[in-house]
């Protein structure tokens, strides 16, 4: 045996040992296990009652929780530990338990990774033309969590005093908009998206605090700019679904629609170091996208750059978030 040979598998095992923790997390989301444990610890037996499944086969996931670092156990009562009761208690500002759904597809989705490669086809397909309304809304429903979060983040990292009206572009749900105007209540917010996608987004806004102020306009990116001039303008998601050249058509389009010295911000977690190796949740997802879209990826903070300079913008900056994922800022330029 070489001297250099490892003695044990230690980075495969704990690649393996990681996959079944994330599955607990999800079936916790999935059974909204956290919003029940919100006001107290509670045994299996009872969380069980509550909701009227077997309690030992409940119980393996409450230990497996405890395992995975999101329960405590006290005696035979099982309660949330703090990061699980701020992020995975619905109605609290920071809830991310709707997002179960979205997570179930990405996760499925790798699942065909090989075959993906062998076949040069996505294998779980993301085809949106296909797709039932109620299937969309779903979908629009697991990212609006995200859209929330990410509305509340950019508020956090950058001052809108001096904005007045911004648009989000294929924002999906609208919760980016809601999130920022929370902070900034003068901003006007206008949502672009798809027509389908906009009526259904729509009678979300509807049930959201905050959403009857959002305006909703119906358009193709891809195909036209926006009615109108914005101080700002945000594609979150976006170009990490689209090939290289829509891009490009988008970043311009977007940009044709922002006054001269506003903001265009792109945010997502498919935007990768030139190296290609970094952040990691960038390389993951550049997997994951050729299993679902037939041209989305990942793309480089250069190949970024490259279009944001060729639809006239300039002093582009960008932060890498604790997530992984990244926020891009541009300036269009007289």
């Amino acid at each position: 045996m070489h001297e250099n040979t490892p003695k044990t598998p230690e980075t495969i095992e704990r690649l393996q040992a990681s996959v079944p923790a994330a599955f607990a997390l999800l079936a916790g989301m999935q059974l909204d296990i956290f919003t029940r444990l919100a006001e107290r610890p509670r045994s299996a037996g009872d969380l069980a009652a509550d909701l009227g499944v077997a309690e030992d086969r409940l119980s393996r996931l409450l230990y497996a929780l405890v395992v995975a670092g999101l329960l405590d156990r006290h005696g035979s009562e099982f309660g949330n530990v703090p990061e699980a009761a701020a992020f995975l208690v619905r109605g609290r500002e920071g809830f991310l338990g709707d997002t179960h759904d979205l997570l179930a597809q990405l996760w499925r989705a790798d699942l065909h990774t090989a075959q993906s490669i062998r076949t040069g086809a996505p294998l779980a397909l993301h085809d949106f033309a296909a797709s039932s309304d109620e299937e969309m809304k779903a979908m629009l429903r697991g990212m609006h969590s995200f859209a929330i979060a990410s509305g509340r983040d950019l508020a956090r990292r950058f001052d809108f005093s001096g904005y007045r009206s911004l648009i989000d572009i294929g924002g999906g749900s609208g919760g980016l908009l809601i999130a920022l105007r929370e902070a900034n209540p003068a901003l006007h917010g206008t949502l672009f998206e798809l027509p389908r996608n906009a009526a259904l987004a729509a009678g979300i806004l509807a049930t959201t605090p905050g959403g009857d102020a959002v305006t909703v306009e119906q358009g193709d990116i891809l195909a036209v700019p926006p009615h109108g001039t914005f101080d700002a303008a945000v594609l979150r998601a976006l170009l990490q679904v689209l090939s290289p050249s829509d891009a490009a058509g988008a970043i311009a389009n977007a940009a044709s629609a922002i006054r001269p010295g506003g903001s265009i911000f792109i945010l997502g977690g498919g935007i990768l170091d030139d190296d290609r190796i970094g952040p990691p949740l960038a390389v993951f997802l550049n997997v994951t996208f050729m299993n679902i879209y037939p041209a989305g990826a990942s793309h480089t903070v250069a190949e970024h750059a490259a279009w944001l300079t060729a639809a006239g913008c300039g002093e582009i900056e960008r932060i890498i978030l604790p997530s992984g994922g990244s926020i891009i800022r541009a300036t269009r330029l007289d």
